[in-house]
């Protein structure tokens, strides 16, 4: 039930903004052809001035005039592409494909309109035919690699990283991604001196820290990891979830009123933050602030109906109250509907079944249980409870 998340941020800015442009060759040519290279060229310009709409009308033009000029077909993709227009700029790369297989850049901004519609793996397959063609194209490693850990291909993602901090040792988003790829394999260790290397090249770089921390508290080193939230906290006191994320190392080294601080730093910052509501009730709780705790609990309800683990809170803290059993009940039927597969959640319910009498209830649940854990001893005793109990009624 005392689930902790953390939150991290990954480097995407690559996506959508490294687009590769090639040049067009103004050699000898026929009337026709200047006139296709004219629309080119004020096409181009527009991508400039950043016009992508009226980009797209000169690129239209020019196949008007010449509708097998793969270079109108790549320069309109790329304005596509720019207008958040996805599927549009991959019909126009593939166009330009289909008509120079060797066209120069169109694999690689393919890919980037592939993967703003999260078409994953064909993104790899449009990046690695593009490393075929330029296999020192450093972009088409970084974004492949960061595509690789969305995918959970984390050993391919540290691969091309790898690959790309080879072509440039100072690729700051190289050793960045590749942090974060290690981190996902649990190798934290390796994920702390990568953000070192990002710190190195830049000492204020506030979500190197922030990641930082996060590697440090899996480390369990809480101190650690609450030096580098403060850092973050001094170079924007406003970041995202830098405070959930301190009041989880505080927790760890049981500090609970400066976790519960933190929390409510948090929750000022980030009102719908439900996970801070959730986890200071948690940590209310281990006070015995138990009004607190509940109304924390509460709280996030109303922000995540939907979070089967708030519901169980909030039920077991009334039921060790011996407040609202019929209420507490209530919470714990809301909270195994939404997830069935937890054996807490029916153990929960089992007690407070039997504080109201309902023992054959609690022997249902309690049989669910020991479906899931045969050897639960604790459900076993609490079985030959109910059973007895039901016999004396």
């Amino acid at each position: 039930m005392n689930k902790k998340v953390l939150i991290t941020a990954i480097i995407v800015s690559i996506y959508g903004t490294a687009f590769c442009f090639a040049p067009y060759c103004d050699a000898k040519m026929t009337r026709k052809e200047k006139k296709v290279n004219s629309y080119i060229n004020v096409a181009q310009n527009c991508i400039k001035d950043k016009n992508f709409n009226t980009a797209v009308e000169y690129y239209t033009k020019a196949l008007s005039i010449n509708p097998e000029s793969s270079q109108a077909y790549l320069g309109r993709g790329n304005a596509n592409n720019l207008l958040g227009k996805y599927k549009e700029a991959v019909e126009d790369y593939t166009k330009a494909l289909e008509i120079d297989p060797n066209r120069e850049n169109a694999y690689y901004n393919r890919g980037i309109a592939k993967s703003n519609l999260k078409a994953y793996d064909e993104v790899i397959e449009d990046y690695t035919k593009e490393l075929e063609m330029n296999p020192n194209n450093i972009n088409a490693y970084l974004n492949r690699g960061t595509t690789e850990v969305i995918l959970k291909k984390y050993d391919a993602a540290i691969e091309d990283f790898n690959k790309a901090i080879e072509i440039d040792t100072k690729n700051i988003n190289a050793y960045y991604n590749r942090a974060i790829a290690k981190r996902y394999k649990q190798d934290y260790k390796g994920a702390i001196e990568d953000y070192n290397t990002v710190l190195d090249f830049e000492p204020n770089n506030v979500d190197a820290y922030n990641n930082r921390g996060v590697a440090k508290y899996y480390l369990k080193d809480y101190s650690g990891a609450i030096k580098d939230y403060n850092k973050v906290i001094e170079l924007n006191k406003n970041f995202k979830k830098v405070y959930y994320n301190k009041g989880l190392a505080h927790w760890g080294l049981k500090r609970y009123e400066d976790a519960i601080e933190d929390f409510t730093n948090e929750i000022a910052i980030n009102p719908k933050n439900d996970l801070a509501y959730y986890d200071r009730a948690l940590v209310e709780n281990k006070l015995d602030s138990h009004r607190a705790a509940i109304d924390d609990y509460t709280k996030a309800i109303e922000l995540s109906p939907k979070s089967a683990d708030y519901y169980a809170g909030r039920g077991t803290l009334i039921s060790k109250m011996d407040g609202d059993l019929k209420k507490a009940e209530e919470d714990l039927s809301t909270a195994i509907k939404l997830d069935s597969n937890d054996p807490e959640k029916y153990m929960t319910r089992a007690i407070i079944y039997c504080k109201l009498g309902l023992y054959l209830a609690a022997i249902d649940d309690l049989n669910i249980l020991l479906t899931m854990q045969p050897e639960n001893k604790s459900a076993k005793e609490l079985r030959s409870f109910a059973i007895k109990s039901l016999n004396v009624q």
